[in-house]
This record gives structure tokens, sequence and C-alpha cells, in this order.
């Protein structure tokens, strides 16, 4: 047996060594969800309740993507923000910073004992910018958001450009980019972002004069100069629905 053994192991020292199969690195998911928090929160029923129904459920999407990265892989981010407005007594970027969560960020063996302490963290802040963006019961008291100056001033900085990175952009507004509705303001983006994936969510344009159309035209028309060409727009409707769609949207 002995003879045999020593043949077994000169055989095995000449055979050439197995290549190592290199652990392909994941695509980073960069969800960035922009709040238009103007007099939309009370003209609408019951919209504060909707949108952080709806942002619970892109947080659930985006802790259901970590595990299946079992913790450690994961890349992935979630944050928060809120487009500039003018009255609004918000502290803006101490919410943004308590909204924001990067797994990277977070050491390995604490990913997932934290999770649940995370979760629960990230809810209350939540419930906490929604009771005080609503301060008060008439809407002319609000001025509105401009998500164009978001687009110019901060997108930048929020979206990840590597290439291993797929940037989200969940933009809860009900209306148009621009304070005014004056469409002369509407300048070109100097940046461009084709990689970004932008979902309009709870839209509610008034159909008697068809301006649903207008408003997803210019939409559109500007998407389109920054190079962005996959966008959806999400009418206000049956939650239900719209989770399904955040869903579907997330894991295709």
């Amino acid at each position: 047996y002995i003879p045999v053994f020593i043949a077994l192991m000169l055989l095995a020292s000449c055979m050439p060594p197995q290549e190592q199969k290199e652990i392909p690195t994941p695509v980073k998911h960069n969800y960035i969800i922009l709040l238009d928090l103007s007099d939309r929160l009370i003209v609408q029923d019951n919209q504060p309740e909707r949108d952080k129904e709806l942002i619970k459920q892109i947080y659930t999407l985006f802790e259901e993507r970590v595990r299946k990265q079992l913790y450690i892989r994961s890349r992935d981010e979630i944050r928060v923000v809120i487009a500039p407005q003018r009255g609004a007594d918000l502290r803006s970027e101490v919410y943004e910073d308590s909204l924001y969560t990067n797994i990277e960020n977070i050491p390995s063996v604490l990913r997932r004992k934290t999770q649940e302490e995370r979760r629960s963290v990230f809810y209350n802040n939540l419930d906490k910018l929604y009771d005080q963006a609503v301060y008060s019961d008439n809407p002319k008291d609000f001025y509105g958001a401009d998500i164009w100056k978001y687009f110019y001033e901060d997108l930048k900085v929020d979206y990840v450009s590597d290439t291993l990175t797929q940037n989200f952009l969940f933009l809860f507004t009900d209306g148009y980019p621009i304070v005014g509705k004056d469409l002369a303001k509407l300048q070109t983006v100097k940046e461009k972002y084709p990689d970004l994936k932008v979902l309009l969510m709870e839209a509610a344009p008034r159909d008697k004069d068809m301006e649903w159309d207008r408003v997803i035209e210019l939409w559109e028309q500007w998407f389109d100069s920054m190079k962005i060409t996959d966008y959806q727009f999400m009418k206000r409707g049956a939650l239900s629905k719209e989770k399904d769609m955040l869903r579907e949207i997330l894991e295709g």
C-alpha cells in the first residue's frame, strides 16, 4: 500500500493547480427617494400615509435584496431626500441624515444583527418628518417644491456613477418639476444621467383639462434632455397596485 500511496502523491504533485474562480462583485443598488412636501400633503386625501406606505415598501424591498446577498456581499444604499421648498420650517439635512442607510458602511458582523433596529429608526424618523411637514391645513401657506433645483444642484452628489451601480430615483410628487409652473424656468441640467431609472409616483393631475398629458410631455422632454431614458409615471391609485409595480421594477 505504501508504494501506491507514494505514487498517488507524486501524481497529485504533478497535476496543475486548479484555478480559483473569482466571485463577481454584485451590482449595487442605490435607492434615492425624492419627496415633494408641498400642499399635496393636504390637498390629496391621506397623502402622508400613502407616501409613507410606499416608502416602507421600497425599504422592505431594499432589505430583501440585502438578505439575498447574505448581508456580507451587499453594498446597497437607500436615502430619503427633500426637494427644496421655501417656507417649510424643516431641518432637511437632519432628516436626510437620519433617513440614510448604506450597508457597505456597516461592519459585516452587525449587518444582520442590527437589521430590525435600523428599520425601526428609519420608520420612526419617517413618521417625524411627515408630522413636521404638515405644518398647516391651508394650501396657501405652502410654497411649491423645487424639484428642478434638486436635479440641478444635488442629484450629482447622491448619484453613484461607477459601472457596478444601478441608480433608482423614486419621485413623490403630484405635478410640475418647477415652482409656479413657469416653463421658462425649466432650464436644461448640464449633468447627464443615462443609467438612472426614474419612477414618478403619486401623480394626481386634473382630468378635466387634459393636464396629465401636458405634465407627462413636460417630464419626458426634460428627462430626455438629461439622457434619462428609463422612466415611468405612476398615477395615484390603489396602493396594492403601486406596491406590486415597485416590486416588479426592483426585482426585474
